[in-house]
Parts: structure tokens; sequence; C-alpha cells
């Protein structure tokens, strides 16, 4: 009997220990299930706070090179504010800058996702035509001359030339410029107006924008004949000139791709119809253009 109690109570101890070790498996296998799920809610929420935001799926995709790179690398205006030029903190700003930043979030989720190289009127083209950069968004005007060289996206700016002059000057319209030294920008649209309409006027042809304009300053000419945008900039702050006569040349503006580069036609094409649609134009030009003289910002940009 005695043998039979202590085989029955130890029998009875294995079952509880058998059934405790059962319990603490249980036990921990629960633990583990509700870990797991907190980790994965956790690394979720941790990607999902991290994770840039998605390209836009209804713009076209840039080149498949562009898209592997990771970046947009664009000839920009650095000289040539609103447009195109640097901030106090040496940040490239403007309505153009706006423009391509806003590709660059539809192409790769990212505004910053972009190298801005700085280009001039006479070297955007063959920055182009050597593949140093991917396109043109450098106050470009549709010209059928430029068409020759390269493929216009569809237009995004339109803006014309004017005459600026002291305020004393005998100068008041454009025909008085016939005889009269003016300073240019070299290669723009305005120098090519000024060599189909005032053959007589001697022109100086200058590079960059700041260099045009000091030379005014310094009287090394009767007037400037360039952008209307930019000369309204400088009268408002330059109040001895005024600008004269008419604005004429008109040439609308639009990013500069390379010829039969139909994949990046299409991407920047894509993106500024995204912008149309959006009326993403006129939150630029309010920010960069609020107000230009006589001239209406809001007539000088696509609207949906």
């Amino acid at each position: 009997m005695k043998n039979l109690i202590s085989n029955s109570i130890m029998g009875k101890g294995k079952g509880v220990l058998l059934l405790s070790i059962v319990v603490m498996m249980i036990i921990a296998g629960c633990g583990n299930e509700g870990n797991k799920g907190g980790n994965s809610d956790a690394s979720k929420a941790n990607n999902e706070g991290t994770k840039a935001a998605s390209p836009a799926t209804d713009v076209p995709a840039p080149p498949e090179a562009v898209t592997k790179r990771g970046k947009l690398i664009v000839g920009v205006k650095v000289d040539y504010p609103p447009l195109g030029y640097l901030d106090a903190n040496g940040k490239n700003a403007g309505y153009e800058i706006g423009v391509v930043k806003k590709m660059a979030e539809y192409a790769f989720g990212d505004e910053n996702a972009v190298e801005f190289v700085p280009v001039n009127a006479t070297n955007r083209i063959p920055y182009l035509e050597s593949k140093k950069i991917d396109y043109i968004a450098a106050t470009l005007g549709v010209t059928e001359e430029r068409k020759k060289q390269l493929d216009f996206s569809t237009n995004f700016f339109d803006g014309g030339a004017v005459t600026v002059v002291l305020k004393d000057s005998e100068i008041k319209a454009i025909p008085d410029l016939a005889g009269k030294k003016v300073i240019v920008i070299k290669g723009s649209t305005g120098s090519t107006y000024l060599e189909e309409n005032v053959p007589t006027a001697e022109q100086i042809k200058i590079e960059s924008n700041a260099d045009a304009l000091r030379a005014l300053k310094d009287g090394r000419a009767d007037a400037m004949f360039h952008d209307a945008v930019l000369m309204t900039e400088f009268v408002s702050t330059s109040t001895d000139y005024t600008i004269v006569g008419e604005q004429v040349a008109f040439a609308p503006m639009a990013l500069g791709v390379r010829k039969d580069d139909a994949e990046m036609l299409n991407f920047v094409n894509g993106a500024l119809e995204k912008m149309r649609k959006d009326d993403y134009f006129k939150v630029l030009i309010e920010q960069y253009l609020p107000q230009a003289g006589d001239l209406d910002p809001m007539e000088m940009i696509p609207r949906p």
C-alpha cells in the first residue's frame, strides 16, 4: 500500500509538472505573438514616418537613366530675379526654380531631388547638347531658330522686352533707339528684335544680367532693351530709371529638351500640364511676382 500511494503521488507530481510546463509554453507563445505584433506595428509606423512621398502617378516618368540616377540635372539662371536667382542664403529661388522642384517631386517624391547647374544665354544650349544637363529651365524664349537646335516643351510663361532709360532721357519709344547705344543680353530675343526692327541701334551685347545692369548704371549706353519682368524689377529699386514705350518681342518661355528626346519631352510636358490643371503656376507667380508695374502677372501664365 505504501508503495502504491508513493507511486500514485509521484505520478500526480509528474502530471502536475507536465501541465505546468505546457501552461508556461502557451503563455510564452502568447507573449511572443503579442511582441511580434507590437514590433511589427512599431516597425510599420517607423517606416511610414520615414517613407518619402510617392511620385505622381499621373505624370509620365523621366527617361530610365534619369530615374535610376534619382535626381534631375537642370540648367537654370542664377541672376534673373524673379524667375531664377540665388536668395540671401545662396539657395536657388524663383518662378522657374519652383517649376523644376515640383517636377522633381513628381518624379521622385522629393522636390530636392534636383541638381541646379548655372547657365546663361550663350552656354545653355551647348550644355544641353553636350548632355551636361537634362533640360533647360533658364528664361528660354521659343523661337524658330532655336527649334532647329532643340525641342521645346509647352509654354509655361509669357514675356516681352521693354526699353529702360534714365527719367530725363530723350528716348521715349523704341524707334528713338536708332543710332543710340543700347545694352542687350547676348543671344536674347531682345537683341534679335533690335537687329530686325532697329538695325541702326548700336548694340552693346553683354552675357550676364548683373554685368548688363552695372553697365547701364555706369552710363555705358543710352538705354537697355531687355525682358519686361526683369526690367520692372530693376526700375522698382532704381528710381532714376523708367520704362518707356511698348512691350514688344513677345516670346513664350518653355523648357528646352534635347532633339528627339521623346521620353524627357513627355515627362516635362506631362508635369507642366499637371501644374496647369492644379493652378500651381498661380501659386508660384503670387510668391515671386505679386506685381510688375503695369504688367498683369496673371496674364503671363497658363491657367486651368
